[in-house]
């Protein structure tokens, strides 16, 4: 899913010692060794977006569904916070009222930067689908029944009301333009693991790649801007990496 279809349908409507600045030892969660479902099946596709405003194309890069393995990892509780991430890249700009939310308008290489400044890095596809929904199949973090109370999404209270790109102070926050949440507000919405955000809040970059040969970086997760059709944990977004926009944030993980 390229970012342009989001944007369409707004319209319609053993791990390494953490440096001083970084997370405290409780902000990670271990994730053991297992196996993962990638991806959404084209027929499951169409009945989960069936009565919605959503088009099968947007969501056409999820298929096939396949299983593979991780190994175990560490990965943030939280959305890296705009606190944290200033307290390394001191030219980080942003409200002073979202000191606590996700940092956004990240490029992919400063957030690869930060989590390898932490002695960690930016999770695999497979690993953060796992960190989100564990042994299961499951459509969100927190089960497979949607519930707009779990999520920061496009229909949130106060969020989802604003333009895609990067922020002014008046354009983020908690205010009635829209923009992110403090990062682990919603406590029925964090996954079996006990990871927050991870449907909404702000897109989070992965490493690998959405498209190698057009050079297009991924993002997993939604975000305050998206329907809840792209809060699924298969759902997936391309983007060239060097853009900044106002709901692009990361996590980290740790370990080989």
């Amino acid at each position: 899913m390229k970012r342009v279809f989001i944007a369409a349908f707004i319209a319609l409507m053993v791990f390494p010692a953490i440096p001083s600045f970084g997370a405290e030892p409780g902000e990670r969660v271990l994730i053991p060794k297992g196996s993962v479902v990638l991806g959404t099946d084209a027929e499951n596709l169409k009945t989960i977006i069936i009565g919605t405003e959503a088009k099968p194309q947007w969501y056409a890069d999820e298929s096939p569904s396949r299983k593979t393995e991780t190994g175990d990892f560490e990965i943030d509780v939280f959305e890296v916070t705009n606190k944290r991430f200033k307290e390394y890249f001191k030219e980080h700009n942003y409200p002073a009222n979202v000191e606590n939310h996700p940092a956004v308008n990240v490029t992919w290489k400063e957030a690869n930067d930060y989590c390898h400044a932490m002695g960690g890095r930016l999770p695999s596809e497979a690993e953060w689908v796992r960190a989100a929904r564990g042994d299961t199949a499951n459509l969100y973090p927190w089960g497979n029944d949607f519930s707009s109370g779990k999520a920061v999404y496009m229909d949130t209270p106060g969020g989802g009301k604003s333009k895609v790109g990067s922020y002014s102070p008046e354009e983020s926050g908690e205010n009635l333009l829209g923009g992110t949440h403090k990062a682990g507000s919603i406590e029925s919405g964090k996954s079996l693991h006990g990871t927050y955000d991870m449907a909404g809040n702000a897109w989070e970059w992965v490493d690998g790649w959405y498209d190698e040969g057009k050079k297009l970086r991924m993002l997993k997760g939604g975000s305050w801007l998206s329907p809840k059709e792209s809060l699924r944990v298969s759902a997936r977004l391309g983007d060239d990496g060097n853009g900044r926009f106002n709901d692009y944030g990361f996590r980290c993980v740790y370990g080989k």
